[in-house]
């Protein structure tokens, strides 16, 4: 490492020392309850609950008047960062009797700012220490990890029908209700009453009645096992996965698992209540990720039947059609989705991977390396693609292709957004093409895009068939290498268009008590 390299690191450590030594001396002094009140009411008071969050935190009118990046405006991924930092961190033992002890008032605005500061000095100083190995755009792809998906939100309909439509299915239902004794639609239901309770108060009584919604004690009781974990349980944990050598931004949240803290007497506790939601949807990995092969063969099929059903719903002109079997000395399968030009030719297609993302895809420095076996599947993907171009130049009767037809990689989690990993992954990808097949030349290795389902369909919401199209064709250049499709179909100046979510009156029918007593998402 050169000198001027070695220098700069070492201040960054100099830096990162001091501030987390401030940090852990203000977190040390914070009574875990009061702290997460405090937190919950920063939340409230930015997301159109000031008059809630007013009872229970003093605060500026700046707080509740902040747009995003402006100066009082708090990141949430901040706030579940520095609850995570709270928890891992000990306590300091009673004063003798007698004298007065220090305690962080959490009454106050100006206590979370503070801990917010630190907390960015800590952070940006690590980043320095990183970035004296690994260049920016190496560590791009973490920034997005953390922060986009808060800022899409965790709440609308097309979050909600297409958990329950891919995890959903008979045996992930049965897994689910057999283990936990309570059924994937109560457990919802019971999650967006418990959501709705922490819209005006930070918490609820775990023995709360909500009868009168449908939703017996016992099937609450369940659900709040799920979605909760007693302080001092939580803690231990946030202990154990809160590595002091890992970078704090980076590093497992146990609010993803656990949401809600019970804290005595037997009081629920939502710091950031939309951390419920994303347990909901997303997080519903967690209480199915033990459940087998079996169920994950039957969620990737049902992730391949929702992503066909939807482009037909909202690309009818390009008349989407699904995978099928086909012979080329042996039986394939093709990849899963096809979009068809004018002509009736294939000019767009899709293998979908619903396989979910770890921790190390998502935060490490070097993810290729760092969780190779993961991305594994998605290199295969690529070679899906690659390999059906070739059968189909070999042999044209397999499926009618566009010359200029393109592959795209539709991924349940966001695997390579913001990423510079491209290169790596097509560089594995030829290795492993020339070794089952030498046949597959430079012409078969067409375009590739890898799209998330989130920003699938957040561009088919503004999309026509014509400017949908455009945007893939023009993600496919190097200019626009790692953008996000909904970002290239803005840049390209494409006309845009409202969609409606095509299944946003079927959620009623997954989930009985919907139209009744639940809170309404977004579109």
């Amino acid at each position: 490492m050169p000198p001027t390299h070695m220098h700069s690191r070492a201040n960054s450590r100099l830096r990162r020392d001091r501030a987390r030594k401030r940090l852990s001396e203000m977190l040390s002094l914070a009574d875990d309850e009061s702290f997460v009140i405090m937190v919950w009411a920063v939340d409230a008071a930015q997301s159109g609950r000031a008059e809630t969050a007013s009872r229970l935190l003093s605060f500026p009118k700046e707080v509740r008047e902040a747009k995003f990046g402006e100066r009082y405006f708090v990141f949430k991924w901040a706030l579940e960062t520095l609850v995570n930092e709270l928890l891992s961190i000990k306590k300091r033992g009673a004063p003798p009797i007698g004298r007065p002890g220090r305690r962080l008032d959490c009454s106050k605005f100006e206590t979370v700012a503070q801990c917010i500061n630190t907390l960015r000095e800590l952070e940006d100083a690590e980043d320095g220490m990183v970035l004296s190995q690994f260049n920016v755009l190496s560590v791009m792809h973490k920034i997005g990890h953390r922060q986009f998906e808060w800022q899409r939100g965790f709440f609308s309909y097309s979050q909600i029908y297409r958990t329950l439509a891919v995890f959903g299915g008979d045996l992930a239902k049965h897994y689910f209700e057999s283990t936990y004794q309570i059924s994937i639609a109560k457990f919802f239901e019971c999650g967006f009453a418990f959501f709705a309770l922490c819209q005006t108060h930070p918490g609820f009584r775990t023995n709360v009645n909500l009868t009168e919604v449908g939703l017996s004690p016992e099937v609450c009781d369940r659900a709040l096992k799920l979605l909760s974990s007693p302080i001092e349980v939580i803690r231990a944990e946030a202990i154990t996965i809160r590595k002091a050598d890992g970078s704090t931004a980076y590093q497992a949240s146990v609010l993803r698992k656990a949401p809600l803290l019970i804290f005595h007497p037997n009081v629920a506790r939502a710091p950031l209540p939309s951390l419920i939601l994303q347990r909901l949807t997303a997080g519903l990995y967690y209480d199915l990720v033990g459940g087998g092969s079996h169920i994950w063969r039957e969620i990737g099929a049902r992730f391949e039947s929702y992503c066909l059903e939807l482009s037909t719903a909202i690309l009818p002109e390009l008349k989407p059609t699904g995978s099928f079997h086909y012979k080329f000395g042996k039986q394939y399968d093709s990849p899963d989705l096809f979009l068809h030009d004018q002509s009736g030719r294939a000019c767009v297609v899709v293998e979908c991977k619903a396989k979910k993302m770890s921790l190390a895809a998502k935060f490490s420095d070097d993810p290729m390396t760092s969780a190779s076996a993961a991305f594994s599947e998605i290199i295969k993907g690529v070679v899906q693609i690659w390999r059906f171009h070739s059968h189909c130049r070999r042999n044209p009767t397999i499926k009618d292709l566009a010359p200029s037809s393109m592959g795209v990689l539709l991924t349940l989690d966001p695997w390579l957004q913001m990423s510079n990993q491209h290169e790596r992954v097509f560089e594995e990808a030829i290795k492993i093409a020339d070794q089952i097949d030498p046949d597959i030349i430079d012409d078969d290795r067409k375009p590739i895009l890898f799209c998330s389902i989130d920003d699938f369909e957040n561009t088919l919401e503004v999309a026509s068939e014509k400017s949908f199209l455009e945007a893939l064709n023009s993600s496919a250049s190097p200019k626009f290498r790692g953008w996000f499709l909904f970002n290239v179909h803005q840049a390209i100046g494409a006309q845009e268009k409202k969609n409606p979510y095509p299944f946003a009156d079927r959620v009623a029918g997954l989930l009985p008590g919907w139209n009744d007593n639940l809170p309404s998402p977004s579109g």
